[in-house]
């Protein structure tokens, strides 16, 4: 009578819960195969998890590297317009304001954060800002990893693209330079060396890859007795002939390799400046030049030099929309990734849903059968057990 109150009590359990099996005694193997399912299904439900997180990501870079190529699009209308000989210098100095504004936009632009509320284009660094604008130079402060996510098993799709491979390292039209002081130059000085501009791009073209230096000696070195630098080539520490001990006045323009230097500031005895040599260029600064050549050049002057500008600027502005355009197809297959993955997962939990419940869910028709005939069971032996714990002795004695 126990064993069949027990049975009644289980099966009356499965009707209230519409769980076939509801602890491992009830289906050993079903239970074992339950758990693994369900395992399944929760590491399913975190791949879908990663994919809506990884899309969101994406999307929202596409949508600023959207506008970047919008922003892009309005300088070169801009260098063009800039271009036509008719200009006067008041019209490319209002050109140039524009520019000078469609730069900050970019400025803000590069430095977007993502749905997690880190950085776009920072790499790996993605609580600092990536892009920092300090005073002529363009500082990219975030490295060139990409993190990823995982979407399957084995699978991880890239989330981000490093500012520097977007931006940066633009193939230009001519070898350019770009100045840096040392990290250890006396904090106190506020010395900074600054471009002026290429004055000689054949002696350039001649110089480059090599780099220099500019280090500032003691006055004692100097014929005169003041403030000097020295300029060395960076590749074998060789004296640039004629930049030896030179007086230093500050704000002056010296040219050397066909590049004009202006330092700026009361420099310490052993601050140094690298001047360094590229082929390539970055964004910021390509549009940063055009808005200061079209004040600083007069087409009427000089017209050679506008001209390597105007040219200089549209194929950077060319190569950057470029490299970009290289970057949103690399975004749309990574979406495309995501979105059969996403269509693949979907799937599988389908298929895992079922297959858990015809595994666990209960069969009502057949355990309302059951239940009936436990149920007629149970009050069998329970009216025998009556009559049988009636019984004794004494009656057969009668």
């Amino acid at each position: 009578m126990l064993e069949l109150s027990r049975e009644v009590a289980d099966t009356q359990q499965q009707m209230a819960t519409g769980k076939r099996v509801s602890k491992p005694g009830d289906d050993p193997v079903g239970a074992a195969r339950i758990v693994r399912i369900n395992q399944e299904l929760a590491v399913r439900e975190q791949y879908q998890s990663n994919i809506d997180a990884a899309d969101a990501q994406l999307a929202e870079e596409e949508t600023v590297l959207n506008q970047v190529m919008e922003v892009l699009q309005r300088v070169r209308e801009l260098t063009l317009i800039a271009s036509n000989g008719v200009q006067t210098p008041d019209d490319r100095r209002s050109v140039a304001i524009e520019i000078e504004a469609r730069f900050e936009e970019l400025s803000s632009l590069v430095n977007s954060r993502g749905p997690s509320g880190e950085y776009l284009f920072g790499g790996y660094s993605g609580q600092e800002a990536p892009f920092e604008v300090d005073g002529e130079q363009i500082i990219f402060r975030g490295d060139e990893g990409q993190r990823r996510m995982q979407v399957d098993s084995g699978q991880f799709v890239a989330v981000t693209d490093s500012g520097r491979d977007v931006f940066m390292d633009i193939p230009s039209r001519s070898p350019v330079f770009s100045v840096r002081a040392h990290p250890d130059n006396d904090p106190l000085a506020s010395a900074t060396l600054s471009s002026v501009g290429v004055t000689d791009r054949d002696a350039l073209a001649e110089f480059y890859p090599d780099d220099l230096v500019v280090e500032f000696r003691p006055p004692s070195e100097s014929p005169t007795g003041e403030a000097n630098y020295t300029v060395r080539r960076r590749s074998d520490n060789r004296v640039v002939e004629g930049f030896q001990n030179v007086s230093f006045r500050p704000g002056a323009a010296f040219e050397v390799a066909g590049m004009s230097l202006r330092v700026t500031g009361q420099p310490s005895v052993g601050d140094r400046f690298f001047v360094e040599t590229t082929n390539k260029q970055d964004m910021l600064t390509t549009i940063r030049t055009v808005a200061s050549g079209l004040v600083d050049l007069d087409p009427s002057v000089n017209p050679e030099a506008f001209q390597e500008m105007l040219d200089d600027a549209l194929t950077g502005l060319d190569n950057t929309t470029n490299r970009i355009l290289e970057t949103r197809a690399e975004i749309g297959a990574r979406l495309n990734t995501i979105d059969s993955t996403r269509k693949l997962h979907d799937a599988l939990t389908l298929e895992a849903q079922a297959l858990l419940s015809d595994i666990q869910d209960l069969d009502f028709a057949e355990a309302a059968s059951n239940l009936s005939f436990q149920s007629f069971l149970l009050e069998a032996a329970q009216q025998s057990f009556v009559r049988i714990s009636g019984l004794s002795l004494f009656n057969a004695l009668r």
